[in-house]
């Protein structure tokens, strides 16, 4: 996954990140060398994108088929007026390539299915659910658990959110915590919101692409916006889960 292909500009572009204990120049080059897979292009795929783009993810994969509307610009910080009605993927694309050229952004405007997830997923060191939907989860999940890679999952409702790391053969999949439907979430959403948990999944994701230990893995932290505190609680794998459950297995004897 290493590749040594920081350029200069990248090494000063980085340098705070770089100077940083227990990370360096080699975490960075592996960020560099790293392709994630960013499903949904709202409000929290925005935020993701953005602090990945900056912190040097070598591709970032940004899939909706969905177009902007108004009430997208209320938790969006890339969408203009002028972009009412275009698809929320290529506007997205076009413009996290103006603020990082050593990125390579990758726009598609399709729906996931089954039919294509793992193809969409291919090559990808990581998936990032963002989109609000329990079927698309437990799609990227699939994907997850055939190429043993990360999940990070969030949900928003309101003024609070929660995100997870699921990681089929080295933890929980989605379908061992969630084995028969996700939590409830809300459709009202306080604008800020998404940038608060985004920021944070991109804070995982980096961790992971850096080589670092997974912060969330087993875990789901949950942020109360209208009290501003953390709850945390435990996601255990679960050995039989009919989804992932052979990854925890051993060898047979």
């Amino acid at each position: 996954m290493i590749s040594n292909n920081l350029s200069p500009a990248e090494v000063t572009r980085y340098s705070l990140q770089i100077a940083m204990e227990g990370w360096g120049r080699e975490a960075q080059e592996r960020v560099k060398s790293s392709k994630v897979l960013i499903a949904g292009a709202g409000g929290l795929a925005t935020a993701v994108a953005l602090h990945l783009l900056t912190t040097g993810v070598g591709v970032l994969r940004v899939v909706d088929h969905s177009r902007i509307s108004l009430a997208d610009l209320n938790a969006n910080v890339l969408f203009r007026e002028r972009d009412l009605g275009k698809s929320k993927a290529a506007i997205t694309e076009r413009r996290l390539k103006e603020i990082n050229p050593f990125v390579t952004v990758e726009g598609q405007s399709k729906t996931i299915t089954e039919n294509n997830i793992f193809r969409v997923a291919a090559g990808c060191n990581l998936l990032i659910e963002t989109r609000q939907n329990a079927a698309g989860g437990y799609l990227l999940n699939q994907a997850a658990v055939r190429y043993k890679i990360p999940l990070l999952y969030a949900w928003l409702g309101e003024v609070d959110g929660a995100l997870a790391t699921f990681w089929p053969g080295q933890g929980p999949c989605l379908a061992c915590a969630f084995p028969e439907s996700l939590p409830n979430q809300s459709s009202a959403l306080m604008g800020p919101l998404p940038g608060v948990v985004g920021s944070l999944l991109a804070l995982e994701a980096l961790r992971l692409l850096g080589g670092l230990p997974a912060a969330l893995l087993g875990r789901r932290l949950t942020f109360r916006g209208r009290i501003f505190t953390f709850k945390d609680e435990p996601l255990p794998a679960n050995p039989h889960c009919p989804v992932c459950g052979h990854l925890h297995q051993g060898p047979a004897s």
